[in-house]
């Protein structure tokens, strides 16, 4: 059963074709064996979840899997981050998200859309324990200090808090998907050492 599951996690987020991609031909199947034995044995001991955390949970060990199958194939750790993010952003999830941003931006508010469907106000996704949100007044736009985070949190455990990045860097990535009408921005960050990370949505 356990490997059923995991075989449809590879197949949603196209897991062996992206480490295809990635490293070749030559040995993409040994690596790929490599990450499906990393997500069991994460998974083993990572504590169980309930709701959406439950997706996070699953997100979170897929990274950690990945980032620990990549890293011997690449010379430096901001390589082998960079390819893990170019493969978590290959998958269903992310062509379900590109196709909210096309309708979206033909949306006769796509501001207002893309806070309830991709951004901060999608709270059944977003709204959850285990994130602290201080909102911030804004002149044209909406945004919040988040002061805790579950990915964040998940990574320094493990020892390898960079790979925070690679999740932070999805949210510009997807504000990008509407770039008419939404701009990101942000300068601190909790895997930088500051005390958050700035969420602030831009109308343009």
């Amino acid at each position: 059963m356990k490997n059923i599951k995991l075989n449809l996690i590879c197949l949603y987020f196209k897991i062996k074709p992206g480490i295809k991609n990635s490293i070749g031909n030559d040995n993409y199947l040994i690596v790929f064996k490599k990450f499906k034995k990393q997500y069991i044995e994460i998974d083993s001991r990572t504590p169980k979840e309930k709701g959406i955390m439950i997706f996070h949970r699953m997100f979170l060990i897929i990274g950690l899997a990945l980032y620990n199958s990549l890293r011997d194939e690449f010379e430096s750790q901001e390589e082998t981050i960079e390819k893990m993010h170019d493969i978590l952003w290959q998958g269903h999830m992310i062509k379900m998200i590109r196709l909210s941003a096309f309708f979206i931006r033909r949306s006769g508010d796509p501001f207002q859309r893309f806070l309830q469907y991709l951004g901060p106000k999608n709270e059944w996704f977003i709204k959850c324990p285990p994130w602290q949100k201080v909102e911030v007044e804004l002149i044209n736009g909406v945004g919040w200090h988040q002061k805790k985070c579950p990915y964040f949190d998940f990574f320094k455990k493990e020892g390898v808090v960079e790979l925070t990045t690679a999740y932070c860097d999805m949210d510009k990535r997807i504000a990008a998907l509407v770039p008419v009408h939404i701009e990101l921005k942000r300068q601190h960050t909790l895997p930088k050492g500051d005390d958050w990370c700035d969420f602030l949505y831009y109308m343009k």
